[in-house]
């Protein structure tokens, strides 16, 4: 056996072991243990090593140490789950950067578990939007529902250009309540869940005035005549119904200039909750922060 035969021999792993390390133009990787793969080695011209993106953050948690984990929503990537290192640090360069609700340029390296951020720069804040407690609600309850209804890594650019223009109406000081009934109902229209508002879900026939329900459970609006489970039934007026229309069909600008009253608001915010309870099975947390703040609001009225 030669010399070279006998090294080879050391450094090849036992049968149906996982490789421990590999060399390649002098750099040496360390094998993925996930699924007992191991990276191929850098070529010329092969897939790049990091990439620079825009991203909406929608959640930010604590990782071990100083690290923090965000959630961000891309315009053509996706959303994506990122490690921020040192970012709680008092001298982190990048935790403030990476704030919810945050618009911000991102320089990102390929990682094994989360691609890392090595790069951040605040595009857009939406200072007015957290400095008020009715907005700051109804947008971070808008950043839960987004990050829970989309797929990590599956490309939806309408959800980021509805929750981008949500967030600068608000900051634009237009009215939260509509805001967020026509996001929320856009959210669920861009990931398949958009409710039926003009023709009844059982029998297809178009909806009569006044002779029509709301069930979350069937995708939508029922006639009087269809049978429906009684337990799901929710009341929708003609107005609420005209206003649903009416949101589906319009961006937030025209949106957000609708007026609700009282029952109005009451009723979308019944029906699409139950829809968006319905499709997640499960209640959103920050729903709740949002009842807090209006029962609040209107105790100060």
């Amino acid at each position: 056996m030669t010399a070279q035969a006998y090294h080879d021999g050391l450094n090849r792993p036992p049968p149906g072991g996982r490789p421990r390390a590999y060399k390649t133009d002098g750099l040496v990787l360390r094998a993925y243990r996930m699924r007992g793969a191991h990276p191929p080695p850098p070529r010329p011209g092969g897939p790049p090593r990091a990439y620079k993106t825009d991203g909406l953050v929608l959640r930010a948690y604590r990782m071990r140490d100083a690290d923090r984990l965000v959630t961000v929503l891309t315009p053509s990537l996706g959303k994506l789950k990122l490690t921020v290192r040192g970012a709680r640090r008092l001298t982190s360069k990048l935790g403030g950067h990476l704030d919810v609700l945050n618009r911000t340029h991102l320089a990102i390296a390929i990682g094994h578990t989360f691609d890392v951020v090595t790069g951040a720069e605040s595009a857009e804040s939406f200072a007015e939007v957290k400095a008020d407690l009715s907005r700051l609600a109804e947008a971070l309850y808008l950043m839960e529902l987004a990050d829970l209804l989309m797929p990590e890594a599956a490309p939806h650019p309408a959800a980021y250009h509805l929750l981008l223009n949500a967030l600068r109406a608000l900051a634009a000081g237009r009215n939260p309540a509509s805001v967020a009934r026509h996001t929320e109902l856009g959210l669920l229209g861009d990931t398949g869940y958009m409710p039926e508002l003009h023709s009844c879900i059982m029998c297809r026939r178009e909806i009569e005035p006044e002779r029509h329900r709301y069930v979350a459970a069937l995708g939508g609006v029922v006639c009087d005549k269809c049978p429906a489970p009684a337990s799901s039934v929710l009341p929708l007026s003609v107005d609420s119904l005209k206003v649903l229309r009416h949101f589906a069909e319009r961006g937030v600008a025209e949106a957000s200039q609708v007026a609700l009253s009282g029952a109005v608001r009451d009723e979308l915010e019944t029906a699409l909750g139950a829809s968006v309870r319905y499709v997640l099975e499960r209640e959103l947390h920050t729903a709740g922060f949002v009842e807090r703040v209006e029962h609040l609001r209107e105790r100060g009225a």
